[in-house]
């Protein structure tokens, strides 16, 4: 290796050192939920658009999981932040939806970054492994392959959900 490989790959190390990746531990949920679910509150005409998709993600768990794209495992509780329902649906070849709903209040939220034709449409980079990963006892999101201003600003964003928002914490 070239002395000047070896300056690239520390600084490269450094960098990354410097700036950890958060973690599904660093953003721990503060309560989880149990009981029935309260049913979606729909209060705006888009909510009501999609109001099949949302109210059966909370009652049947349609939509609702766990793990990868490749592998989801069905999930019939809350499966994100303690209390909340992550319910996704694709809408096309390179589109992809998502409500987040609060289980006890029936509070109705759109995805992290809303696409400029619905607060439910996450835009995604379709030549690539597109991902959401999540955890039903962490606050954390992060949106692998995510992308803002219709596709020119694609890649990994983390988002801490507090307060019921999503707040960027990170972008690569």
């Amino acid at each position: 290796m070239s002395p000047m490989h070896r300056v690239i790959l520390l600084a490269v190390s450094l960098s990354i050192a410097a700036f950890p990746q958060p973690r599904f531990a660093d953003y721990p949920a503060t309560e989880s939920f149990q009981g029935t679910p309260a049913p979606p509150v729909l209060t705006t005409p888009e909510q009501r658009n999609y109001r099949t998709r949302i109210r059966n993600g909370v009652a049947k768990g349609e939509g609702v999981w766990t793990g990868s794209w490749r592998k989801p495992v069905p999930h019939k509780t809350p499966n994100f932040a303690g209390h909340y329902f992550v319910i996704r649906w694709g809408c096309g070849s390179d589109c992809l939806m998502m409500a987040v709903v609060d289980a006890k209040t029936g509070k109705v939220h759109g995805s992290p970054m809303p696409g400029p034709s619905t607060s439910f449409v996450l835009e995604m980079d379709p030549l690539t492994d597109r991902e959401i990963d999540f955890q039903p006892d962490s606050r954390l999101m992060i949106l692998r392959n995510a992308c803002r201003n219709a596709r020119s600003q694609c890649g990994v964003y983390h988002f801490h959900f507090t307060d019921g928002q999503f707040h960027l914490i990170k972008t690569k």
